[in-house]
């Protein structure tokens, strides 16, 4: 039988030779290379099949990647015991050359938070399976490889390395040529390859030069054959493979090989920590100083500290590594701020830090020593680096053992074994030789969580939100607290605006008013703008502006107006009617302002005696009819339209639920994640809406009570607008609102997957005149209304700065002024709106109320 040279293969990928031995073996391999894949293993995968197929590649000694997926049907990993788990974990105790990887088949399709979280949990799972070969080898099972499916736009994997994975597969759907891509922090994708079959002839590379090809087996098909033909179509299958090298077509070659034997420039990443002695242990001291000096000599970076592995009280210890600079120019050029100790606070529903100073914008970094210890970003956002140890007595075998293996360390070094001369010059001459075999790089802790660490401007703003949020509970000084005298005076002014323009037939005031000479009436409105009204109705009586009897004439003018249209078969309320002609309006609905007019018609359910010609109006309209797959649609000029895609979607969901409609919401991710993983999956689904703003967020607070997903929300623009008043002194408050000049509406907010921190804004119609630096620096503005919003829901000195700014700026004859432009300060003196006014009216009910 033919047998092929294996190049120490097995003992390499058991971490038995060292790095200088293993690079320069490899180096210089035979052109082209091909590496042997088993695609589609899983807890389906038919295992007499399987073993028929792995036999007759380790017979004739060819390495085979085994690609295993290491959750069952439901999601749940499979356990050491699974017959898979057996077969696996007895291949690699035999030596058969056999590699395994976790394949996650979306990986090509998230996002870098979400990538380092599934190859963390694949990587957990895969070594939950091999529990047994771990046990038995008294070492792990090492693994660099992931792979997925294709998908059309991959995103870059450089997440992947947070769990000291360096090498990406992408499965074709059709064979093709394999082609490679690198990233800087040392990962590599390939894509392409051969699609073979067990019974067919393997293909030859598709062109003679190709320095790499990847022959896929598909688990699945061989799955499906019966053993009779398994066996032979295997081993005819191997034996092709293996004449094809004895030809010189190709050198077959393991997975773990592929960065080492082509100009990949791999790197291996080595951190030390020097656990510090208390002043009394006299030896380690000596050790202490001696290592640490010895190390400054080398030029080798170390961090120092407690025993980063160690537990008090059952509590797990860790480092918190800062992950900016100073927010000034000043504190930026003093450097990196320094890492500090942590401790993590596991309950039954999350993981919470004890500290003993305020995290500034980081992450946190654990550093496990157990045999269950996987690599990456745990579900608690913690960057999970396994550690091993190297204590007394120190060796060269030790030494050789602990740095053994070209998979990613941290390696934790007690002090006092180096006070002995011997001991401290075997240490010296392997870090010696380590630095010089151009394969591993020595980094700090803190230089290997910044490279690590999933980059991009939502991972990004997720860590400055974390930072803030312990800030945003902080209250206001008494000095600048509204007082009830100051939000009675408010109130009386935003009234004004409603008491002048309603209607005194319909009932129904007018959308917005310009007021100074010639200006006009807008009678237009949307039933957004009605839901406003309600609502002011309600927070005037609450208020004390007028009493119940005045509430109940209102309310009764307002609702013949809103009983809806019929149009195709369906009642629904109107996109627009008219404020000064009774029940006028068009054929059109907007699902979001349906539910913002649901929100208020429930409001006023909940205070006031309508309850039963409420019930009734409600159940008159077909909504139902504009409901589906749980979305909600609206009908714009006789087609339907989903409004899943919009940020009232998750407003209007909650409003249509409290009149017994199920509908779905595009925020709501957080059911079966982490408190970490959820905020993330959150802060992705707000950014591919769109930039969001004050509104509808805070209006759900004032009435339907603020749900965890925009309450979270509402932390990230509370404090992005804080950190952009500290950094430039700009006040923002954005949301949506009008202007009294062209394009007289926009609609402004924090854009979330913006390299920097942007406050995008758009218009009704998008126009590409409105879309440029210049227009939305003019006309950024201070929304009047969002201020009052703040001022309610979130007690703190940025927020009574906002209120203050507004009540000292825009008050008018007529209400308050709609918007105030941020680069001018200026307001909108004789223009004001309905929107603006009546939530006004809303926020500072919603303020007395909590006052008492």
């Amino acid at each position: 039988m033919r047998r092929r040279h294996f190049l120490k293969t097995v003992a390499a990928s058991a971490g038995l030779m060292p790095i200088r031995s293993l690079a320069s073996d490899f180096l210089g391999a035979v052109a082209p290379q091909s590496y042997p894949v088993i695609s589609g293993i899983d807890s389906r995968t038919a295992v007499p099949q399987l073993i028929a197929v792995l036999d007759a590649f380790w017979e004739r000694n060819i390495p085979v990647t085994c690609l295993v997926h290491p959750f069952d049907e439901t999601g749940r990993a499979l356990d050491g015991n699974h017959a898979l788990s057996r077969l696996l974990s007895g291949y690699v105790l035999g030596g058969s050359g056999i590699e395994i990887a976790p394949f996650v088949p979306d990986l090509a399709s998230l996002s870098p938070h979400f990538q380092a979280r599934a190859a963390h949990d694949a990587l957990a799972a895969l070594t939950q399976m091999l529990r047994p070969a771990e046990q038995a080898r008294s070492a792990p099972v090492p693994i660099q490889t992931i792979a997925c499916h294709e998908a059309p736009r991959p995103a870059s994997p450089e997440a992947v390395r947070t769990a000291g994975l360096i090498n990406v597969l992408v499965i074709p759907d059709h064979s093709a040529p394999t082609r490679s891509q690198t990233w800087d922090n040392g990962v590599v994708r390939l894509f392409g390859g051969f699609r073979s079959r067990i019974d067919a002839r393997p293909a030859p590379p598709f062109e003679e030069a190709a320095t790499q090809t990847i022959h896929y087996l598909s688990a699945p098909s061989f799955s499906r054959l019966p053993m009779a033909e398994v066996i032979p179509a295997a081993a005819n299958f191997a034996e092709t493979l293996a004449d094809q090298e004895l030809e010189g077509r190709f050198s077959l070659l393991p997975l773990a090989d592929l960065q080492l034997r082509d100009n990949y420039q791999f790197r291996r990443l080595v951190s030390l920590h020097i656990l510090e002695p208390l002043p009394e242990e006299t030896t380690a001291q000596a050790g202490f100083a001696a290592l640490t000096a010895r190390l400054d000599a080398l030029e080798i970076p170390f961090t120092v500290g407690p025993d980063r592995g160690d537990t008090k009280d059952s509590v797990e210890t860790g480092l918190w590594i800062p992950l900016e600079r100073g927010a000034t120019d000043e504190e930026a050029q003093e450097g990196w701020p320094p890492p500090h100790p942590i401790e993590f606070l596991a309950s039954d529903h999350s993981t919470g830090i004890r500290t003993t100073r305020p995290l500034a914008t980081g992450i946190a970094v654990r550093f496990p020593t157990g045999p269950n210890a996987a690599a990456g970003l745990a579900a608690d956002g913690a960057l999970t680096l396994p550690l091993r140890r190297l204590s007394a007595p120190v060796s060269a075998a030790g030494v050789a053992q602990a740095f053994a293996g070209i998979r990613d360390l941290c390696v934790q070094i007690s002090p006092a074994p180096f006070a002995s001369a011997v001991a401290l010059r075997e240490l010296s001459d392997a870090l010696s030789a380590l630095r010089a075999d151009t394969v591993t790089t020595f980094q700090s802790l803190p230089e290997r969580a910044r490279l690590l660490a999933p980059k991009g401007p939502i991972p990004t703003r997720h860590r400055r939100v974390a930072a803030a949020q312990p800030g945003l509970l902080t209250r206001h000084p008494r000095d600048t607290a509204p007082t009830r005298e100051e939000l009675l005076e408010d109130a009386q002014v935003a009234w004004r605006y409603i008491e002048r323009f309603t209607h005194p037939e319909t009932g129904l005031c007018p959308a917005t008013v310009n007021f100074s000479p010639g200006g006009r009436l807008h009678e237009t409105v949307t039933m957004w703008d009605v839901g406003s009204q309600i609502n002011a109705l309600v927070a005037a009586k609450q208020i004390g502006l007028i009493d119940a009897n005045q509430h109940d004439t209102a309310i009764r003018r307002i609702l013949p107006n809103i009983v809806g249209r019929v149009s195709q078969d369906r009642r629904l309320p109107q996109g627009w009617i008219r404020t000064d002609r009774l029940k006028w309006g068009n054929k059109n609905f907007d699902g979001c302002d349906a539910g913002r007019l649901l929100a208020a018609l429930d409001n006023l359910r909940r205070h006031s005696t309508f309850g039963d010609e409420l019930q009734e109006l409600v159940a008159n309209y077909d909504l139902d009819k504009v409901i589906f797959d749980g979305e909600i649609h609206s009908v714009i000029d006789g087609t339907l339209k989903s409004t899943i895609v919009s940020h009232c979607a998750h407003y209007a969901a909650l409003a249509f639920r409290r009149w017994g409609l199920e509908v779905r919401s595009p925020y709501e991710v957080f059911s079966g994640r982490s408190a970490t993983d959820g905020q993330m999956a959150l802060l992705e689904a707000a950014a591919r809406i769109g930039p969001f703003g004050a509104e509808p967020l805070l209006l759900e607070a004032m009435e339907l009570g603020m749900s965890p997903e925009s309450a979270y929300l509402a932390d990230v623009l509370f404090s992005t607008q804080i950190e952009e008043y500290q950094d430039s002194g700009r006040l923002i408050c954005v949301s949506e609102g009008p202007i009294d000049r062209s394009p007289w509406f926009l609609y402004q907010g924090l854009q979330l997957d913006a390299p920097t921190r942007t406050w995008a804004m758009d218009t009704v119609g998008r126009e590409p005149e409105y879309r440029t630096p210049e227009f939305a620096r003019s006309h950024l503005a201070v929304s009047s209304k969002a201020a009052y919003l703040w001022s309610a829901y979130q007690p703190h000195a940025y927020s009574d700065r906002l209120r203050n700014f507004v009540r000292a700026t825009a008050k008018t004859e007529n209400g308050f002024s709609s918007s105030i432009f941020v680069e001018t300060g200026q307001a909108t003196k004789q223009y004001s709106d309905l929107n603006t006014n009546s939530i006004i009216l809303q926020g500072i009910a919603h303020h007395l109320n909590a006052l008492g």
